[in-house]
């Protein structure tokens, strides 16, 4: 009779002379108005370019505002249209996160977002003072699902841009698992998901020093299978008057967040939830998120400005993934 040991050993035996034979591919494009970039581990090259785009392609006819007939757009145009499978699955996400971060992730900000010249259009305007008498509905008490549509008021619109390219990285990662691919890399505009060991090296990712200076990594991860998404107030933003107005919303103020916090890095299972937890942070601010991290059990990364300093904080357990030589590039 085989012994538990044996049979151990050789399956250990057999993964890693699979492992010996695989070599490493990546592949990158251009998506929702950013770059995506896959690096796998695979015996063969099984995954094509173009079977990518085509997959990011359906996200984008989903949940692309920037395309006139997607569903997000036709929703938002007052259509009366039934939900696709995959915005579904996201517009259910992103009412569960607006429930439990108290409103303060919220996907009914698109006319806001639009207001502040953060739009398809990009409109700036000059003067912003009749913002306290809008009547724009903002809250998550203001949409449902229900029999495969979006039940809204008239006057509702929603943006999906705080949690669509979370969703996209675990799209993407569900198809290369079912095309057998299992150790890869997938980055869509910062959005992270790692699996598997990257050959035993561990994937390297790097967070961003937040300015809008020469990009720099204030820490190097060492990350398997989890996600990561950042968040941040330092890159999309403009000045009006000498006032800082940057692309995140409170939508309790239904002003742009104006907060000591400048990033939120959040580690979790899925990246959507990351994306959408590390969106919440950035209007939530340093305290607020450090509570709300703390009280679920999430593990972040908030990089915030006490006077002149720069400083980090970490929830519990982050700090484990810290990769032993900062500094070094992420692979």
């Amino acid at each position: 009779m085989i012994s538990v040991n044996k049979i151990i050993f050789l399956v250990l035996f057999l993964f890693v002379s699979c492992q010996q034979n695989f070599k490493k591919y990546s592949l990158s494009g251009y998506t929702q108005g950013t770059t995506y970039s896959i690096k796998y581990n695979h015996a063969s090259n099984l995954i094509t370019k173009h079977s990518i785009d085509s997959l990011l392609s359906v996200i984008d006819q989903s949940m692309s505002s920037y395309i006139e007939n997607s569903t997000v757009s036709s929703i938002n145009s007052g259509l009366d249209v039934k939900l696709d499978s995959l915005i579904s699955i996201v517009l259910q996400k992103s009412i569960d996160i607006c429930n439990q971060t108290d409103g303060m992730f919220d996907i009914t900000v698109n006319p806001l977002v639009n207001y502040w010249g953060f739009g398809p259009n990009k409109s700036r305007r000059l003067d912003f003072s009749d913002v306290e008498n809008s009547q724009y509905e903002v809250g998550c008490d203001k949409i449902a699902i229900q029999d495969d549509k979006l039940i809204k008021g008239n006057s509702v619109s929603i943006d999906l841009n705080g949690i669509a390219q979370g969703f996209s990285v675990d799209y993407i990662a569900s198809y290369l698992y079912s095309q057998g691919v299992s150790d890869f890399m997938i980055e869509i505009g910062g959005e992270i998901r790692c699996s598997g060991d990257n050959m035993q090296s561990g994937w390297k990712i790097g967070i961003d020093t937040p300015t809008d200076r020469k990009r720099s990594f204030v820490y190097v991860l060492k990350l398997n299978n989890i996600s990561l998404a950042t968040s941040g107030s330092y890159r999309n933003y403009y000045y009006t008057d000498s006032i800082k107005i940057n692309h995140t919303i409170n939508p309790k103020t239904l002003y742009p967040t104006s907060n000591s916090l400048l990033s939120a890095t959040i580690l979790y299972d899925n990246c959507m939830s990351a994306d959408g937890y590390a969106t919440a942070c950035m209007a939530l601010g340093f305290d607020n998120a450090k509570d709300f991290l703390n009280s679920n059990n999430i593990m972040g990364l908030l990089i915030y400005a006490d006077g002149k300093d720069t400083i980090s904080y970490f929830s519990g357990g982050f700090s484990e993934f810290l990769h032993d030589s900062p500094g070094s590039a992420p692979q």
